[in-house]
Formats: C-alpha cells, sequence, structure tokens
C-alpha cells in the first residue's frame, strides 16, 4: 500500500499495487471494474512482461481493487487517478523513465500521467481505446444508474438498458467490486478528455484495439494524434476479450521489447 493523499470529504486516500522484476520500467492500469490482479495477472501479462525483462508495477486504481474506496465522485476525477500514479511511480522509481501500458479506462489515466509527465514516459501502449471512446472519459450515465445501490434496490433497473443491466451483473461478479463506489467512480469520471493535447506527446505510441470491440472503435484516428503513433487491431477479440488474448498480449509486449532495444525506431 502507498499513502497519496487525502479524499475529498477527509481520511487517507491510498493506492495497493503489485511490483516484480528488473529492468525497464513498465507500468500496468488496469479497466473500470477490474483490478491489477484480474486484468494483468490473470491474463498471463505480470508475468509475460517480468520474463522479458521489465520491472513492472501494477496499482489497483483508487475505487478499485485493494485500493482506497469512497463514494464520493469528487475522488474519482482524472486528475486525482493521475496524482495517485504519478506518486507511485515517484516512490517506486525516482526520477527514472518508464513505458505504460494501460487498458480501456487505464488508457485515458495513461494518456493523462504521460501529459503531465512527458520527460518520463519513454512508450505508450494503448488498448482498448479507439475513436468512440477516446474523447469521453468514462461511461454514459445509464451505467452508472445501473451500478447504483439504490436504483437496484427501487425497482429502476428495469426501466434501464438492457446492455446497462447486463454490465451491472458482470461488475457484481467480480467480489472486488463495490456498485456503489463504481457507480461514484463513473459520475466522478465524467468529463471530455482534450485530445488536442496529444500532439505533444513525442514517446513512441501503439493504439491497439479487438478488431470486433465495438466500444471502443477504430485505433487508427487516435494513433493519429500522436507524433509518433502507430494503430492495429488484433482479428476475433472484443472488448470484454482482449486482455486474455494470448495473440493481443504478444503484440504490445514485443512492442516494447523492440522499442527497449531500438529506442529511435
Amino acid at each position: 500500500m502507498l499513502d497519496v493523499g487525502r479524499l475529498a470529504a477527509g481520511g487517507p486516500a491510498y493506492v495497493s499495487f503489485l511490483r516484480a522484476g528488473r529492468g525497464v520500467p513498465v507500468l500496468l492500469l488496469h479497466g473500470f471494474a477490474s483490478d491489477a490482479s484480474d486484468d494483468w495477472i490473470e491474463t498471463g501479462w505480470f508475468d509475460a512482461l517480468v520474463a522479458a525483462g521489465f520491472d513492472v508495477i501494477a496499482p489497483d486504481l483508487r475505487g478499485h481493487g485493494q485500493s482506497v474506496k469512497s463514494r464520493y465522485p469528487a475522488d474519482y476525477r482524472l486528475d486525482a487517478f493521475t496524482r495517485d500514479v504519478t506518486a507511485l511511480c515517484d516512490h517506486c522509481w525516482g526520477d527514472r523513465r518508464f513505458s505504460l501500458i494501460g487498458y480501456s479506462m487505464g488508457a485515458h489515466v495513461a494518456m493523462s500521467v504521460t501529459l503531465v509527465s512527458a520527460d518520463r514516459a519513454v512508450n505508450l501502449v494503448l488498448g482498448g481505446m479507439g475513436d468512440r471512446i477516446a474523447a469521453t472519459v468514462g461511461l454514459a450515465p445509464e451505467f452508472a444508474d445501473a451500478l447504483d445501490e439504490q436504483n437496484s434496490r427501487s425497482g429502476d433497473r428495469r426501466e434501464l438498458p438492457s446492455y446497462a443491466v447486463r454490465f451491472r451483473q458482470h461488475a457484481a461478479s467480480r467480489a472486488f467490486n463495490d456498485l456503489g463506489v463504481l457507480a461514484a467512480c463513473l459520475r466522478g469520471q465524467s468529463s471530455v478528455f482534450d485530445l488536442g493535447r496529444l500532439s505533444a506527446v513525442t514517446a513512441p505510441t501503439l493504439v491497439i484495439v479487438g478488431e470486433q470491440d465495438k466500444l471502443a472503435g477504430a485505433p487508427y484516428p487516435v494513433a493519429a494524434l500522436f507524433p509518433a503513433g502507430i494503430g492495429e487491431t488484433v482479428p476475433g477479440v472484443n472488448h470484454a476479450s482482449a486482455l486474455a488474448d494470448r495473440n493481443f498480449r504478444k503484440r504490445a509486449v514485443a512492442y516494447l521489447e523492440c522499442m527497449a532495444v531500438n529506442p529511435e525506431q
């Protein structure tokens, strides 16, 4: 656990994280309603990166896993996630440079961290980040409504779109999730991402999306926002299945390995 400051309503804020390996630092940032173990350990990413010679850190973002949980939306603005992650990087790596891999919500956090730590970001891998979600942080309001426990108890859930109800069921299936906390997280992080700022990111960037990912959309317009960005799709993969797909993982890890050997490429 790392103390990262105070919550909006008072009380300590802290993040839980996993760390292993030696070599070039790599930060892994998980998606919404998941955690570091679910996205990175269970899918083989963590071990693959350690085996490839990286020093890997994977935090539970606030509101998720074993990190601090709050029911105040103000605690989940994108800048709060960014401060947590930069504090963790400072704690673990000092002023060393590092690469970032973020998936879905974690990709938005990775972009934000890169913007405030431009001199330290070596490479960037954005998974599950396409043109349909890049400009909007967080999910549509009906997802937060579906997660809200009060709405669920009152029976309002029947009036919600079926896809939002299915997402609630998915989130509820994971023991580490608190649905009320996740609802606050969505409401707090809802904002517009200034994509124009990405033109200042000089770190080589891979934007990679499953070919069947209807939530994220196409990676190529997002990659074009970066001076050194490339976009790729992986066949047979959607938003939910991407991280568990061996080819998806191999492409991302190979990209970081290549850039570590050929930093000018």
